[in-house]
């Protein structure tokens, strides 16, 4: 018996919605950089759906706005309005401020994407969470590290830190998924990202790296990330000045604050990375010369960092209780970053700056205290369940 074996294929057809037609989109300038960018974002997926752009008198009109400094609107967020002019659509975004407008202006880009357009409706919107960030271990030099730099996949993306294109990528993957904060997390940055006049020797010219070989015996505490056979056994990844560092950190920062993100700095405290031994630093993290290094670079940095969102500071590792005898640690805190940001924002009383102190190893009664003549706002960030919010 000839057994016949019948095979039937069913052929699914997926039908993607075409967008078709042109688009005549304005911007108003007052969206700023972020406007901007969502105005590239939009035009970038009309051309891919093959739509042109011009001002066709049947075109479907997209504008960019914001309403302006008097609308009650909370920070962000934005309407959509959606009408009828002479027999052509208009679709107007109405943000409370520049980044308001951008997520707007997102929304219609990712509505040209899916093919959606003509779907959209009015709708208003407002963040649920107001700041939605992203924590980086940012290793930016064998000198200056972060915490998870003793491994090859820290080393490796050294050059990567100082590339304008790997910050461009990330920060318009951040815009488009509605991210707004980046916190970037060292030990000691300072050596790698500010000069300060009282130290002049502490600027670390060029960009390292080590190739020495790393394992698993790096202690949890972070006081041997830089070892004297990481440093013999280095190689220099990128040729700059400290200038050069300067500039491309304001300009990092500028490209932030075009996609509506903030920038914060997180150190952790008294790690002395590439800047021990230079200028009267000696190991001792309690004395006078170290406490007026690190009010200095607070104040520095402040001052050559205009769009710097806030510092973020830890009373945790690198401060061990048996090196605080003289003075607490929330003393040396606000000795350092409270005195220091009270004198870099002394020429800008007015700037929005924002200190957070982590809720480690400290109490809330000694922050209080020794931080109540900060001049700037003052958060607390809690780590609850082993996480971050």
């Amino acid at each position: 018996m000839n057994h016949i074996l019948v095979l039937t294929v069913l052929m699914v057809v997926l039908s993607v919605p075409v967008v078709a037609g042109s688009l005549d989109l304005t911007n108003d300038a007052a969206t700023g950089g972020p406007g901007q960018f969502a105005a590239e974002e939009i035009r970038r997926e009309a051309n891919a759906k093959g739509m042109t752009l011009g001002h066709d008198a049947t075109a479907t009109r997209i504008a960019l706005t914001v309403v302006g400094k008097g609308s009650n609107a909370a920070a962000q967020s934005y309407s959509l309005r959606v009408q009828y002019e002479g027999g052509r659509r208009v679709i107007t975004v109405r943000g409370a401020d520049e980044t308001g407008a951008m997520y707007g202006g997102l929304d219609i880009a990712e509505a040209l994407r899916t093919g959606t357009l003509d779907a959209l409706q009015d709708s208003d919107h407002t963040p649920h969470i107001a700041q939605r960030g992203i924590k980086f271990n940012i290793p930016l030099d064998l000198r200056t590290p972060s915490y998870t730099d003793p491994s090859d996949a820290a080393q490796a993306n050294i050059p990567e830190m100082w590339s304008m294109a790997f910050w461009r990528e990330l920060f318009d993957d951040m815009a488009r998924h509605r991210y707004n904060v980046i916190s970037l997390w060292s030990l000691n940055p300072f050596p790698s990202i500010v000069k300060v006049p009282e130290f002049p020797n502490v600027a670390l010219e060029d960009v390292w790296r080590t190739k020495a070989k790393l394992d698993a015996s790096f202690g949890p505490q972070g006081r041997d990330f830089v070892r004297p056979e990481m440093l013999a056994n280095h190689e220099v990844v990128r040729r700059m000045t400290m200038d050069e560092k300067i500039q491309f950190w304001r300009d990092v920062m500028q490209l932030a604050k075009d996609r509506g993100i903030a920038v914060y700095w997180f150190t952790w405290n008294t790690f002395l990375f590439g800047a021990e031994g230079k200028d009267g630093i000696t190991s001792n993290k309690t004395a006078p010369r170290t406490i007026e290094y690190f009010r200095a670079s607070v104040r520095e940095t402040i001052k050559t960092y205009p769009l710097l969102a806030g510092f973020g500071i830890t009373a945790g590792e690198g401060m061990p209780l048996h090196e605080f005898k003289s003075i607490s640690k929330e003393q040396w805190l606000w000795q350092t970053y409270g005195e220091g940001i009270r004198d870099g924002l002394k020429e800008t009383p007015n700037r929005k700056f924002r200190l957070i102190h982590r809720f480690h190893m400290t109490g809330l009664g000694e922050v209080q205290k020794e931080f109540a003549e900060l001049p700037c706002t003052l958060d607390l960030s809690f780590k609850y369940a082993v996480a971050h919010m």
